[in-house]
């Protein structure tokens, strides 16, 4: 056996030694399934407690779009019975064209879709989480005014869908926490 045989099996065992620290130290890290049970909540799980958080009205197609979206993620589209938190739902939407023709039309827009949203412990007006989410969307406008106004439709469908799965995880990472 030679010298350079012992040192690449000492380098072999500090390789799985390190490979093996590596394993245990991520071992004890605290990360589990977002919706998997949990010990905070009242029913015990992330999920259930999704289902009992309502969401505010809104007052433009846009909003309802956002909050449909937020409802379904949460509670699978099902009524809220008994709230435990009540969530606040601010959309904004605008439209804003993005290139200029020789004849100073624009041939694309895009629609920016924000929503500013509070969760809140019903009874406690504790604060569970607060934020902003925003998307956008492009569409291309042509010269027939039915494709334009669909094309727009499914623009602020799609900017609207992203801001409602950006809060609702939002929301269901903040439940998880704890926070």
């Amino acid at each position: 056996m030679s010298s350079s045989d012992r040192g690449r099996r000492s380098i072999r065992r500090l390789g799985t030694i390190g490979v093996a620290a590596i394993a245990f130290a991520l071992g004890a890290c605290s990360v589990q399934p977002l919706y998997g049970p949990a010990s905070f909540s009242d029913s015990g799980t992330v999920q259930a407690t999704l289902t009992r958080i309502s969401v505010g009205q809104v007052t433009d197609r846009v909003g309802q779009q956002v909050r449909n979206r937020v409802i379904f993620q949460m509670a699978g589209g099902k009524e809220i019975s008994d709230p435990l938190y009540h969530m606040t739902l601010t959309v904004t939407s605008r439209e804003i064209g993005l290139g200029i023709t020789t004849t100073e039309a624009s041939p694309v827009y895009s629609i920016i879709v924000q929503a500013t949203f509070t969760v809140k412990r019903v009874g406690t007006d504790e604060v569970l989480i607060t934020g902003t989410s925003r998307a956008s969307a492009s569409y291309n406008r042509v010269n027939q005014i039915y494709a334009n106004t669909r094309a727009k439709l499914d623009a602020e469908n799609r900017a609207a869908e992203q801001v409602g799965n950006e809060i609702a995880i939002r929301v269901a990472t903040a439940v998880s926490a704890g926070s």
